[in-house]
């Protein structure tokens, strides 16, 4: 269980109103290209031109792990990314592709200032891919956890930004209290795709006594590359009695 949740939830609450008063004190800039004045049309934080870009991102995906497939490629039986591996997720789906401007976005909403970034990031997300979120009839949205000493020494975590604006969107809770990363473990980036899964094994784990009962999870993160700490973290849920694990996340990576 999480240790700290008052000295975590604070600085983000913090940051969260301070972020407001600049914005209020200041004319904002669009965040994702960080030259045209957001609009504000509809309450949208991307310019309008920036709001097209990501909408233009996707291209046709595999609906198991969103990787970016050709437009004659069957997924009906997987695609070549993931047809190999045994995911304890059902299905995942992304803004586009982890690279240009999606990757300097995702890039910045990891930064101390990134949650305006995070915010309109998941806006587009969930314009582009409602109706295949709401297929999966999520009961409750939990975002993929940092170590509690990440959280102490970050303001401004991106999964949880997804986690909040994505839930109200839907109108189901945003749960933060559940699922925990319980071992501190190295960077999955830095790590040779062969020492990826042995490193974050046994690495997360649920609050107290906390069950599912049959709940439809959205798993949220920022971007997702081999698939494998969404895949630890929907094992987890289903051990605590998940009955299906969906993924959302800006960015889908392509393994190296």
């Amino acid at each position: 269980m999480n240790p700290l949740p008052h000295l975590i939830a604070k600085p983000r609450w913090l940051h969260r109103s301070w972020t407001s008063v600049l914005d209020f004190c200041f004319p904002a800039l669009c965040p994702y290209c960080e030259q045209r004045e957001a609009t504000g049309e509809s309450g949208a934080l991307f310019c309008g031109r920036c709001q097209e870009i990501c909408q233009g991102l996707a291209g046709r995906q595999c609906p198991r792990c969103s990787a970016q497939v050709g437009p004659y490629v069957d997924t009906t039986q997987k695609c070549v990314h993931c047809r190999d591996e045994r995911f304890a997720f059902e299905a995942v789906c992304s803004l586009g592709p982890y690279r240009d401007s999606l990757r300097s976005a995702c890039l910045r909403a990891k930064t101390k200032w990134g949650h305006s970034v995070a915010m309109g990031l998941t806006q587009q997300l969930g314009s582009l891919r409602q109706s295949q979120i709401e297929a999966w009839q999520p009961d409750l949205v939990i975002p993929v956890p940092h170590h509690w000493w990440e959280q102490v020494r970050r303001t401004h975590l991106s999964p949880a930004t997804l986690a909040e604006t994505l839930a109200a969107s839907l109108r189901i809770p945003a749960r933060f209290d559940l699922l925990f990363k319980v071992k501190s473990t190295e960077k999955q980036a830095l790590l040779p795709l062969t020492k990826r899964k042995s490193n974050l094994r046994g690495a997360f784990g649920m609050g107290g006594q906390a069950t599912l009962a049959g709940a439809s999870v959205l798993l949220v993160d920022d971007i997702l590359t081999t698939g494998t700490t969404a895949h630890e973290c929907a094992k987890t849920l289903k051990q605590a009695g998940a009955a299906r694990v969906d993924v959302a996340v800006f960015a889908r990576a392509a393994a190296p």
